[in-house]
């Protein structure tokens, strides 16, 4: 817990990562700015998924520190789900991305969970807004009709990873404002609390770049790129809500199985 701690601690320090001086000023633990540079080129394909880390004498030499900081800086990364060490063989980079089959109806947060991602939400707020022309059109509900919008940001191990909007007609669920930050997966909670059963859902998916606040927010540059799902889910044939999601892409990715040519 300490170790976890004091990395976000020194992440908040530093945009953009200055690892050598403070890895050579003493201002963080080693293993923290060794967990870092190995993190990075993991991430950059460095060290590619399914292939092995240097060995731990090479990663000595490398970064010129202990046998223990290595050890150390690759049990966080394990934690992470970064890496898997195998005893006798090494350390293979793992694919740390989230995947979300989109052949059955699931959430970013439920698919977030399944990859063994620890989820929580920060900065929850629900507020009651009019049908406007798109949203009527989604909903299937007059312009002006009461609107409840949910507005989040999904952590994932801490970290921000999404930004999600969700809009419901307030009919559906009244006083859905008390339940503001008491729970994290939209899904689970609108079947376990409203009994609504979601059985179908439309999405529509594109890229964009990060514009300045969702990098705020997300706290990555402003230009990082972001996946976006636009989805409608559905009852029956009746819309019961949308959602509007920004996710970071090089942490999620989508996948569709199809059947026959159009």
């Amino acid at each position: 817990m300490n170790m976890l701690k004091e990395r976000r601690n020194y992440e908040n320090q530093l945009l953009p990562y200055d690892f050598h001086n403070y890895f050579t000023m003493g201002k963080v633990p080693a293993y923290i700015v060794v967990h870092d540079l190995i993190k990075l080129k993991i991430k950059d394909g460095t060290y590619p998924v399914s292939e092995f880390l240097p060995t731990e004498p090479e990663l000595e030499k490398i970064y010129k520190v202990s046998r223990t900081t290595i050890r150390t800086a690759m049990e966080i990364l394990k934690d992470e789900g970064l890496v898997e060490i195998r005893q006798g063989r090494g350390t293979i980079v793992l694919d740390s991305r989230a995947v979300q089959s989109l052949n059955k109806v699931t959430s970013v947060t439920e698919s977030l969970r399944n990859r063994g991602f620890d989820v929580r939400t920060k900065s929850m707020y629900i507020d009651i807004i009019h049908a406007t022309e798109r949203l009527g059109k989604e909903l299937d509900q007059p312009i002006g009709t009461p609107i409840a919008r949910i507005q989040r940001i999904q952590l994932i191990n801490e970290k921000p990873i999404a930004i999600i909007k969700d809009y419901l007609p307030y009919a559906l669920v009244p006083n859905i404002e008390q339940f503001t930050n008491k729970f994290n997966g939209l899904y689970e909670f609108l079947e376990q609390q409203y009994h609504l059963e979601i059985e179908s859902a439309d999405d529509r998916i594109f890229a964009k770049s990060a514009d300045f606040a969702e990098s705020e927010m997300l706290a990555v540059l402003p230009g990082t790129a972001l996946l976006c799902i636009q989805r409608i889910c559905y009852k029956g044939k009746e819309p019961i809500f949308s959602d509007d999601v920004c996710i970071l892409g090089d942490q999620y990715e989508l996948s569709i199985s199809s059947k026959g040519r159009y």
